[in-house]
């Protein structure tokens, strides 16, 4: 590509989306030198309240905390996370729930940390810059690639050179591209739905239970799940099937699921009642999309590209995981975008097929799975393989949370240590340490990956 047809010549660098990977993505294009626009359709979250009842509290995990040291906001990030280190598992019955470490490690822990929060500290990063301009309330209603313009809902038009997809699992840059044949999309939606809430602090302004687990109360069909925030108050979130939803149609029919179901969390969340009728039901669903680019045209990034449903805890490390081979892929490719966004979607579809089928198999382990006596003996077995072969072993969702291996060799290694597992437990006289040791070995961790970048007390 010669220079006069580089898109920057053609027009100014857009990123459609304001949220954590657009923010992050436009942090990194201005590390490049370019000078970025940003335009967002909702209000300015730093200074209005747009997400309550309407977000899932974000799990923090290795993936998404190798981005953030790279474009230098750890610190500021460390200070709104809480670290969780493990799954406190709430059984009917039972006064004293159950943790279940997420692994052996001492880093082994992922961190509560407030949506809205970690995309101001990323908005803020972006406009220190100097090269980073945020347009609010401007919402992108038509791309036209022929006339490299951008139409908004107000009916104003901007011209561009090249636009960065980062507004979401509806994004109108997504659509463009598949308007001009360059991507083909579908919405896999999961038959259940889900209900956000709050479980408030004591009246000190302490934490009711522990902040430092991701609490479970796992009902087979359906769960509800609470994270800590720094306030003292949790997110809870109700996942239950359509059905379920269906069923509380009124304040009695709500009060009386909760008494029967979640007996405890009822008890320290008196408006319980209140508090489900004022918010919102979301919908859960994956999407799967072919063609992330349009020659140096465009490009998608983050749930844009890949939304997933929230069960892994990945959405948000994975769209910055994403953002950040994006760059890697551009600063490898300065002069030649369109071979850059080619490998940048190479790479990452089959890591973003593998996660969406991770997530979905997590639901029912998170739902079913953490008081199934099966689950627990190979989890155990799992965990004492690794102990006995740290460099060929890790179980599936420490490979996912804890490392930067690409999802899809997680999935592969998982498969096949399952498959050991299984074995072994159907044949005690197995040689399982000659198994694991014909193994590959695990892969290194990006050298960014410091376990001690966040704090864990």
């Amino acid at each position: 590509m010669s220079a006069a047809t580089h898109p920057t010549e053609r027009g100014p660098v857009v990123v459609v989306g304001a949220g954590q990977a657009g923010a992050i993505l436009s942090i990194y294009l201005a590390r490049q030198g370019h000078n970025v626009t940003v335009y967002e359709s909702r209000p300015d979250l730093r200074r209005t309240d747009i997400d309550a009842g309407r977000s899932i509290n974000l799990a923090l995990a290795t993936r998404g905390i190798v981005p953030l040291i790279d474009v230098g906001v750890i610190e500021d990030v460390d200070a709104i996370t809480i670290p969780m280190r493990g799954r406190m598992v709430h059984v009917d019955g039972d006064p004293t729930p159950d943790l279940q470490p997420y692994g052996s490690q001492e880093h082994e822990v992922i961190h509560s940390v407030s949506r809205s929060d970690l995309n101001a500290i990323l908005l803020d990063a972006a406009e220190a810059t100097g090269n980073v301009t945020l347009e609010f309330d401007t919402a992108v209603s038509t791309i036209d690639f022929d006339s490299s313009t951008i139409t908004f809902e107000d009916g104003r038009q901007t011209p561009f050179g090249v636009i960065f997809g980062a507004d979401g699992a509806g994004s109108r840059v997504r659509k463009a591209m598949g308007l001009a044949g360059a991507c083909t999309f579908s919405t896999e939606w999961l038959d259940h739905d889900y209900k956000e809430l709050t479980l408030p602090p004591n009246p000190d302004g302490s934490h009711r239970i522990d902040p430092n687990a991701l609490h479970i109360w796992p009902k087979g069909e359906f769960m509800l799940i609470a994270l800590a925030n720094p306030e003292g108050d949790f997110t809870v979130t109700l996942f239950a099937p359509k059905t379920t939803f269906a069923e509380l149609d009124s304040a009695a029919a709500i009060q009386s699921f909760f008494d029967t179901e979640f007996g405890d969390f009822t008890t320290l969340v008196p408006d319980v009642v209140d508090q489900f009728l004022d918010n919102p039901t979301g919908r859960l669903g994956t999407l799967h999309a072919d063609g992330w680019h349009y020659e140096d045209r465009a490009v998608i990034v983050g749930d844009a590209a890949h939304a997933i449903v929230p069960f892994h805890g990945q959405g948000m490390n994975a769209a910055l995981e994403s953002v950040r081979t994006l760059d890697q892929h551009m600063r490898a490719n300065p002069n030649d975008w369109e071979a850059a966004f080619s490998m940048y979607a190479a790479e990452r579809k089959p890591d973003a097929d593998a996660i969406a089928a991770m997530a979905l198999d997590n639901y029912i382990e998170m739902r079913s799975g953490v008081v199934d006596p099966d689950y627990l003996v190979k989890r155990e077995f799992a965990l004492d393989l690794e102990q006995r072969h740290p460099a060929h072993v890790k179980p599936r969702y420490n490979m996912v949370m804890f490392s930067t291996m690409p999802y899809s060799e997680a999935q592969t290694r998982a498969a096949r240590l399952a498959d050991i597992i299984t074995s072994a437990i159907a044949d005690p006289a197995l040689d399982v340490d000659a198994l694991v040791d014909a193994l590959p070995p695990l892969p290194s961790l990006d050298p960014l990956a410091d376990p001690k970048a966040l704090s864990t007390s």
